[in-house]
């Protein structure tokens, strides 16, 4: 019971390993409205400032499939505003994750409910579980980067003690095929 009770809140919707193979379009037509992005190490590398030709093809494929792309991070207003800004996205910054408030303020901001927002991260233990209590759908990328700061990584020992891979196959796939391009 209490590893199902785990599973509901740390296991995302979907999984993919380059953000850049997402099929965006799919997700607009299943509702999505709103995508929020988070910053190290799935945008960029931790400790970006701006963005690089990753994280402004995956802007500009959010845009494309008619998404509104925002970076929703817990880093610092004046490092998250900049890179928004140097990408070309709106920006929600003091995020709070695991916390909900950021989420709702997105809510409140594109008037959208929580079925027409998607939660874009790396970390289990911040952007899944936030977007699992926020009642958004998640979908996890790997990290782009193993630089961490110590903390983060403590936090992926236990990821991969918590979390069963074999729990990932039934996700359904988000990628982009030859019929879907």
């Amino acid at each position: 019971m209490l590893i199902k009770k785990i599973n509901d809140y740390l296991l995302p919707d979907w999984q993919i390993s380059d953000l850049r193979q997402t099929n965006w379009p799919k997700l607009y037509q299943r509702g999505i409205k709103v995508a929020l992005l988070d910053l190290d190490n799935t945008l960029a590398p931790h400790g970006s400032n701006s963005g690089d030709d990753y994280s402004r093809a995956v802007i500009e494929a959010v845009k494309q499939a008619g998404i509104v792309p925002v970076l929703l991070t817990n880093a610092k207003d004046d490092r998250g505003q900049q890179f928004a800004r140097s990408s070309g996205m709106a920006f929600e910054g003091s995020a709070g994750k695991p916390g909900t408030k950021g989420i709702e303020r997105i809510k409140q901001r594109y008037d959208v409910t929580s079925r027409e927002i998607v939660l874009v991260g790396d970390q289990i233990f911040t952007d899944v579980w936030a977007g699992k209590r926020a009642g958004v759908y998640v979908l996890k990328v790997e990290q782009l980067s193993r630089s961490e700061i110590i903390t983060v990584k403590l936090k992926r020992i236990l990821e991969r003690l918590l979390i069963r891979k074999s729990l990932y196959n039934n996700l359904e796939d988000i990628s982009l095929t030859k019929d879907s391009i």
